[in-house]
């Protein structure tokens, strides 16, 4: 009897695993006959393993369940004929991606070129050397370029490009709103811009520049000065992008600015859309202070994550060892607009809780969301997602700003009066100015009613620009823990 009862346990031992092997082989054969019939099965394999691993919002989609495929089996979830069948019926990686998406999630994006992608990570990437913006004519399908600014020692600021100057055609063709992205956002090696002026509430073209197109790596700091006003050191820091490679160059910016002696800084971050959430960190410790003991930002995701990334992220006091120079300011003003996003709120937001935040400008985008880079090891492939997998919120637990950053005091940029970056009489650095000093400059406002006089027959109105079709536009993101 207590042979075969013996005999009965061996055999209820070993048949589950028997199922599992049999099960596991099935699968495998499955899995290779997808891969066989889909040359991308494994990159939406990828895909799905890693949504379901890391993405914020992972738990309310219904098709990333760890139990969405098989309820039965204890291993995993992909362990099952039914999940090849699921993959199988994407007919493409980008498909798929934007399927298992949440409705709230308007950052995530998917790339074929991981190459392509760590490059604008770094500020590279093709350009003639001109930061611009569109905008249509009177709510025509005509559209007019105009330039915020010029990348120093490119072919543009070569042939003279500068801030303010407006084009209307490129390679000969005039801008609408039907071919600009063809004629504007291609891989030419040159490109030929038809440069205008307003004149008698006109277009009138004034020249033709062809200016090379090339891998251009953009340094973040466009520019920084100290201005004196009425008794006053006032620092002015133009910085267009959380790039981690220029962190030690921006720290030494702020170490001109202590030596200068400086009372005041106006960060312009009107064209920062985001980077590198520890390049946030670094800057925030750099105007407000070190103490490693205070949280600057604190980052939650999806419940599975919870105890995997670090939650609360304080001050730094140095830069891979070399000490940070801090300015233990009590107040900053702050320049934004409707392209400020990501790594630029999280200064601000972030900033509140320990010091007076003056912003100028415009409502920002309303990004609290930060990203990871994903990259698919298959043989051969370069395809890479970067998905939304953190949301940030500051030391006093604030976070909600999906809907922008609203400014102190609204300021749009008038794209018929853009001012020079660093003149005092530019508007917005006009206006911080003169929160400043108590004195307000005169002669801004009265130059924009000017040329508001001789072109008020236009409407421009910005509706998109130079940037808009980079992957990591409105970016914030975070070492990749994966690597």
């Amino acid at each position: 009897m207590i042979k075969k009862l013996s005999l009965l346990l061996i055999l209820s031992l070993c048949l589950p695993s028997c199922s599992k092997e049999s099960i596991e082989k099935q699968l495998e054969e499955a899995t290779q006959r997808a891969k066989a019939e889909d040359p991308l099965y494994s990159t939406k394999d990828f895909i799905w393993k890693g949504l379901n691993q890391y993405y914020l919002w992972q738990e309310e989609i219904n098709d990333l369940s760890d139990t969405r495929f098989e309820k039965s089996l204890g291993y995993t979830n992909a362990t099952s004929k039914r999940y090849v069948s699921y993959l199988k019926n994407f007919s493409t990686p980008e498909v798929l991606f934007k399927y298992l998406l949440s409705s709230e999630d308007r950052f995530s994006f998917i790339v074929e070129d991981i190459d392509q992608l760590e490059d604008s990570f770094q500020g590279i990437s093709l350009s003639t050397g001109m930061d611009y913006a569109l905008a249509n004519i009177g709510g025509s399908k005509e559209i007019i370029g105009y330039v915020r600014y010029v990348f120093p020692n490119s072919d543009a600021e070569k042939q003279g490009v500068k801030r303010g100057d407006f084009f209307f055609s490129v390679d000969g063709q005039r801008l609408s709103t039907t071919n600009y992205q063809q004629l504007l956002f291609n891989q030419k090696t040159t490109l030929t811009f038809g440069f205008c002026k307003v004149e008698n509430k006109q277009l009138v073209p004034t020249e033709s520049k062809t200016l090379s197109q090339l891998p251009l790596q953009e340094d973040p700091i466009l520019l920084h000065k100290t201005l004196s006003r009425s008794g006053k050191k006032i620092g002015y820091l133009v910085y267009n992008s959380f790039v981690s490679k220029y962190d030690k160059e921006l720290n030494e910016v702020f170490a001109q600015f202590k030596s200068d002696g400086i009372s005041d800084l106006v960060l312009d971050l009107r064209y920062n859309s985001g980077g590198s959430v520890q390049t946030a960190i670094y800057l925030a410790s750099m105007i407000k202070g070190t103490d490693t003991n205070k949280v600057f930002v604190r980052q939650t995701s999806n419940t599975k994550m919870a105890n995997y990334w670090k939650r609360d992220h304080t001050f730094e006091n140095n830069i891979s060892g070399t000490p940070i120079h801090t300015l233990n300011l009590p107040k900053i003003y702050i320049l934004t607009s409707k392209h400020t996003a990501s790594a630029s709120e999280l200064i601000i937001n972030g900033l509140k809780p320990y010091l007076t935040v003056v912003q100028i400008g415009e409502t920002t985008i309303g990004k609290n969301l930060a990203s990871i880079t994903l990259k698919d090891k298959s043989q051969g492939s370069k395809w890479a997602m970067q998905p939304i997998v953190l949301r940030s919120e500051n030391a006093n637990g604030f976070g909600h700003y999906e809907s922008g950053i609203v400014p102190d005091f609204e300021i749009k940029e008038d794209v018929r009066n853009l001012g020079t970056l660093g003149d005092e009489n530019e508007p917005l650095l006009a206006k911080a100015l003169e929160l400043i000093t108590g004195m307000p400059q005169q002669s801004a406002s009265l130059r924009q009613q000017g040329f508001r006089r001789v072109a008020n027959r236009f409407s421009l109105e910005e509706f998109d620009h130079c940037r808009s079709l980079s992957p990591t536009n409105n970016r914030m993101y975070i070492d990749n823990p994966t690597e």
